[in-house]
């Protein structure tokens, strides 16, 4: 019968990483957004607003996540922000 203690060890670097679609579909990118921990603290933060595939969008997630077509109609596709990320 195990009655040690556990103790878990918390992650002190990673990145998280957060997508916004503009239709549901995961190819349908309209925002990411990235901030990498390290030691426990913020290092770097990016956010990009991404035009979805012909712009187009679902009114539920415009009112969900607040981006209209407006907002990406002149911003880069994700293949462009890609190398970015």
């Amino acid at each position: 019968m195990f009655t040690g203690i556990i103790i878990i060890e918390m992650i002190k670097c990673f990145t998280a990483i957060d997508f916004e679609t503009a239709k549901g579909s995961h190819w349908s990118i309209c925002q990411v957004g990235l901030i990498r921990v390290e030691n426990e603290e913020v290092v770097k933060q990016l956010d990009f607003l991404v035009q979805p595939p012909d712009n187009y969008y679902w009114d539920k997630l415009i009112d969900f996540h607040g981006i209209t077509p407006e907002d990406t109609a002149n911003t880069p596709t994700f293949d462009i922000i890609w190398p970015y990320i």
